[in-house]
Protein backbone atom coordinates (compact mmCIF):
# COMPACT_ATOMS: atom_id res chain seq x y z
CA UNK A 1 0.00 0.00 0.00
CA UNK A 2 0.92 3.46 -0.45
CA UNK A 3 2.06 6.27 1.61
CA UNK A 4 -1.25 8.01 2.58
CA UNK A 5 -1.95 11.31 4.22
CA UNK A 6 -4.44 10.72 6.45
CA UNK A 7 -6.08 14.11 8.25
CA UNK A 8 -9.77 12.69 8.52
CA UNK A 9 -11.99 9.90 10.15
CA UNK A 10 -12.84 8.68 6.76
CA UNK A 11 -9.76 8.67 5.29
CA UNK A 12 -8.71 6.67 8.36
CA UNK A 13 -11.45 4.29 7.13
CA UNK A 14 -10.74 4.20 3.46
CA UNK A 15 -7.18 3.56 4.48
CA UNK A 16 -8.04 0.19 6.95
CA UNK A 17 -10.44 -1.00 4.44
CA UNK A 18 -7.59 -0.76 1.61
CA UNK A 19 -5.17 -2.14 3.89
CA UNK A 20 -7.70 -5.44 4.55
CA UNK A 21 -8.09 -5.66 1.22
CA UNK A 22 -5.06 -5.58 -0.39
CA UNK A 23 -4.00 -8.84 1.99
CA UNK A 24 -7.11 -10.25 0.89
CA UNK A 25 -9.19 -10.72 4.28
CA UNK A 26 -12.67 -10.61 5.33
CA UNK A 27 -13.64 -7.80 8.16
CA UNK A 28 -14.37 -11.12 10.16
CA UNK A 29 -10.70 -12.57 9.60
CA UNK A 30 -9.02 -8.70 10.49
CA UNK A 31 -11.76 -8.55 13.47
CA UNK A 32 -11.31 -11.75 15.18
CA UNK A 33 -7.03 -11.09 14.59
CA UNK A 34 -7.61 -7.68 16.37
CA UNK A 35 -9.65 -8.42 18.91
CA UNK A 36 -12.67 -6.05 17.89
CA UNK A 37 -16.43 -7.28 16.41
CA UNK A 38 -16.97 -7.15 12.73
CA UNK A 39 -19.99 -4.24 13.08
CA UNK A 40 -17.06 -2.30 14.63
CA UNK A 41 -14.48 -2.72 12.15
CA UNK A 42 -17.18 -2.05 9.74
CA UNK A 43 -17.88 1.22 11.17
CA UNK A 44 -14.28 2.32 11.83
CA UNK A 45 -13.64 1.41 7.59
CA UNK A 46 -17.05 3.51 7.25
CA UNK A 47 -15.34 6.30 8.72
CA UNK A 48 -17.04 6.94 12.30
CA UNK A 49 -15.76 9.24 13.92
CA UNK A 50 -15.94 7.98 17.40
CA UNK A 51 -13.21 5.27 17.68
CA UNK A 52 -11.46 3.93 19.90
CA UNK A 53 -7.59 5.10 19.27
CA UNK A 54 -6.37 1.73 20.90
CA UNK A 55 -8.53 -0.39 18.91
CA UNK A 56 -7.60 1.59 15.72
CA UNK A 57 -4.02 0.63 16.22
CA UNK A 58 -5.08 -3.06 17.40
CA UNK A 59 -6.66 -3.38 14.00
CA UNK A 60 -3.22 -1.83 12.34
CA UNK A 61 -1.30 -4.29 14.30
CA UNK A 62 -2.92 -7.05 12.93
CA UNK A 63 -2.63 -5.86 9.57
CA UNK A 64 0.89 -5.14 9.71
CA UNK A 65 0.72 -1.38 10.09
CA UNK A 66 2.01 1.19 12.08
CA UNK A 67 1.38 4.98 12.76
CA UNK A 68 4.12 7.61 12.55
CA UNK A 69 3.54 11.12 13.56
CA UNK A 70 4.99 13.11 10.28
CA UNK A 71 5.45 16.75 10.21
CA UNK A 72 3.64 18.84 7.63
CA UNK A 73 6.23 21.10 5.53
CA UNK A 74 6.73 24.39 7.15
CA UNK A 75 5.10 25.72 3.44
CA UNK A 76 2.01 23.60 4.10
CA UNK A 77 1.46 24.61 7.69
CA UNK A 78 0.46 27.88 9.50
CA UNK A 79 0.35 27.31 12.84
CA UNK A 80 -1.35 30.98 13.47
CA UNK A 81 -3.58 30.63 10.56
CA UNK A 82 -4.93 27.28 12.02
CA UNK A 83 -5.14 28.47 15.84
CA UNK A 84 -7.14 31.44 14.25
CA UNK A 85 -9.31 29.47 12.02
CA UNK A 86 -9.98 26.45 15.13
CA UNK A 87 -11.03 29.76 17.12
CA UNK A 88 -13.61 30.96 14.25
CA UNK A 89 -15.23 27.75 13.74
CA UNK A 90 -17.78 25.79 16.30
CA UNK A 91 -18.29 22.95 14.08
CA UNK A 92 -16.63 19.21 14.09
CA UNK A 93 -16.12 19.54 9.63
CA UNK A 94 -12.01 20.13 10.56
CA UNK A 95 -11.57 16.15 12.09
Amino acid sequence: MRLRRIRRPHEVGASLRAAREGLGLTQAEVAAAAGVSRKWLSEAEGGKAAVSLGLVLGVLDALGYEVEFVPKPDDEFDLEAHLDHLGTTDDDSRW
